[in-house]
């Protein structure tokens, strides 16, 4: 189906082969074919708990499940894989690489690595001897190295992750995996960049390097491995011949910010009470950010009163580690749902005293609505808010909280805000429950730049200018600068049609405060011909905001012919190109290699005249310049794209 901006994705089947691959993996015994497949989650990160800056992808999917109750890195037969690992060993001089993209507009600086490597037949005693390792500004053997060697061992710890690494068919100890930290010190400004490494042990066998697991998943990444001189895709060589991703870990901090989040784990108790006597009247809504990671499990309740063992719970929330959540809310039966570990969600707990309503909210779903004096239970409760309770109940417990927020819905007020920035950076939490949050400074858990306030002074961003102007491509490039800053968190940025309501399309980090003249700008690369409205929704740290002067932009459908350069390029696995078209045409968009053999026709049809866009997924192709085209019966343009893997 077509439309002024529509995706339209060409897939192909590419068969590519792994270098001296019977020595170079780990294979799976015959005889453990076959069995069940387990549960696992996808990594994705939005925030970053403790000093995480990114996590490649998950190595367990069986939290739990492992022997001995341990974690387990299931290889799924059933899917038609049969590589348990990948070898890195130095003494064959394998090395394995895999990618990652530090965002426009951010530096970061990578104080350490994680890695996982086992050794067949050993103990959960570690038998890693090093870790050397690489980072390049492109792909390995086609960039150029910006840090590190081949030589020098760089590991500052190894030890048993509780992970077990076995088929599905044949859960052992005989692969216990290790996790090493090395480290980095290096700062790296935006840009997709790969990171290879190699690792030693005292063992005969490997280190192999296990892969990405993901239940029900075969293709999990783009990872590339090292033997013989050659740089080959990693692919597991099972039935399924599917591209592997490898599991890793970056720490450090972004810009000058050692990014923290509030830690809950067993016997972390941290009571927010929000106002003494509880309130008794008005409307109100809990929000913050939850983070779990992969085999973690986490709990917070909602108290009507606060009094100790004597409280009167609202509502309470679990997260379990098999991804269900189960909310309590007017009954001793739960209302599920489900979530995902390793990544951020939004919890939002709306509480009318009074209308005697409350409903939670999970990523925006409403999952339940009940009478708020009935209690988290359904046996009764006073219709009054005091506190919300984070609480580490087990040993598994293990929950990162970030922004969190009361509002009165009624006054339009935000109570209370924190984004736990920066509070512990280098400190364990220890706290003994229960712990009375009454203000962050004495939370002995907390941060102490928090504040709890019934009235925030609006403190502003001098904004100089807010100019906007239509490219020859219909994108509506947004300019603005300011003189001064002071907590600017940072622009959201919003357009409407002339008729509609604002939606937000993106958002640009501020620079906190600053005296000297700070210039932005965004481009709206998704605007349709017709006129819209603009503006800047400038966010403070407190959460305070204030919006720009409105700007109105009236997007004409294009004078002449026009392709785009593709974005992003260079691009992995995907990207995407604008075209124009000055009139109703045949229209043809096709991808070729540079020996000019077709490898995608894109487009091939009658389109009217105005701004399009398609996307090309080259997940299936191997890395190379590629050129794409844009001809009618009266226009022909020609331009280059890189694929990286």
């Amino acid at each position: 189906m077509l439309k002024q901006i529509y995706t339209l994705l060409s897939v192909f089947l590419i068969s590519f082969s792994l270098f001296a691959q019977d020595a170079s993996r780990e294979n799976v015994d015959p005889s453990e074919l076959g069995g069940p497949i387990l549960v696992t989650y996808p990594i994705n990160w939005q925030y970053t708990p403790e000093a995480v800056l990114y996590d490649n992808g998950p190595v367990v999917n069986s939290p739990g499940g492992g022997p001995n109750g341990a974690d387990g890195s299931v290889l799924q037969t059933a899917l038609g894989l049969n590589v348990l690992g990948f070898a890195h060993q130095q003494s064959s001089n394998f090395r394995v690489a895999d990618d990652f993209v530090v965002p426009a507009g951010q530096t970061w600086t990578i104080n350490t690595a994680s890695f996982y490597a086992y050794q067949t037949g050993s103990t959960t005693t570690s038998t890693i001897t090093g870790v050397n390792v690489r980072i390049w500004n492109g792909q390995p053997g086609v960039g150029t190295v910006v840090f590190g060697d081949t030589t020098t061992n760089r590991m500052s710890a190894t030890t048993w992750s509780n992970i077990y690494r076995y088929s599905d068919t044949a859960p052992g100890t005989t692969r216990p995996l290790m996790k090493q930290t090395v480290t980095i010190g290096v700062t790296l400004g935006e840009g997709h960049y790969w990171i290879d490494w190699q690792t030693s042990g005292s063992l005969v066998s490997g280190p192999w390097a296990p892969p990405i697991s993901i239940n029900g998943q075969t293709n999990t990444g783009d990872a590339l491995q090292y033997g013989s001189g050659v740089w080959n895709p990693i692919i597991d060589n099972g039935t399924s011949q599917a591209p592997q991703g490898l599991p890793f870990t970056l720490d450090g901090t972004i810009g000058s910010l050692q990014m923290k989040s509030l830690k809950i784990v067993q016997n972390n108790d941290q009571v927010k009470v929000f106002n003494t006597p509880p309130f008794s009247t008005g409307s109100y809504k809990i929000s913050f950010m939850v983070y779990i990671p992969s085999g973690k499990a986490g709990y917070f309740n909602t108290l009507q009163t606060f009094a100790g063992n004597n409280s009167d719970w609202g509502m309470e929330v679990y997260f379990d580690a098999n991804g269900t959540g189960r909310c309590f809310g007017g009954s001793a039966t739960a209302q599920t749902f489900s979530w995902t570990a390793g990544q951020w969600h939004m919890v939002e707990h709306v509480v009318n005293l009074s209308n005697d309503q409350s409903q939670f909210y999970f990523n925006g779903q409403l999952i339940k609505q009940w009478q708020w004096s009935l209690g988290a239970s359904g046996t009764g409760g006073p219709n009054t808010l005091h506190a919300t309770d984070l609480f580490g109940a087990t040993a598994n417990d293990q929950m990162y909280v970030d922004n969190f927020k009361l509002e009165s819905l009624t006054l339009e007020t935000v109570l209370f805000y924190d984004d736990f920035e920066a509070y512990i950076v280098g400190q364990q939490l220890a706290c003994q429950a229960p712990t009375v949050w009454t203000t962050w400074s004495n939370a002995p858990c907390g941060p102490e730049d928090g504040m709890v306030s019934t009235d925030y002074s609006y403190v502003p961003v001098e904004l100089t200018s807010f100019v906007a102007k239509v490219t020859a491509s219909g994108q509506v490039e947004l300019n603005w600068s300011t003189a001064t800053e002071l907590n600017n968190h940072g622009f959201q940025i919003e357009r409407k049609s002339i008729d509609g309501d604002y939606l937000a399309i993106g958002y640009v980090q501020g620079n906190g405060t600053t005296t000297e003249r700070k210039e932005y700008s965004f481009t709206d690369r998704t605007v349709e011909p017709g006129k819209f409205v603009y503006r800047l929704k400038q966010i403070d740290f407190n959460g305070q905001y204030e919006f720009s002067p409105e700007i109105e932009v009236d997007v004409h459908p294009p004078l002449q012919f026009t392709i785009e350069q593709n974005y992003p390029n260079p691009f992995n696995p995907s990207t995407k190109i604008k075209f124009g078209l000055a009139e109703n045409s045949n229209v043809k968009v096709a991808v070729y290699n540079i020996l000019g053999e077709l490898v995608a026709t894109l487009v091939n049809t009658q389109l009217a005249a105005g701004f399009y866009e398609v996307e090309f997924d080259a997940a299936s192709l191997p890395s190379g310049m590629y050129v794409y085209s844009l001809e009618t019966p009266t226009y022909k343009e020609v331009k280059k794209m890189m694929l990286m893997k």
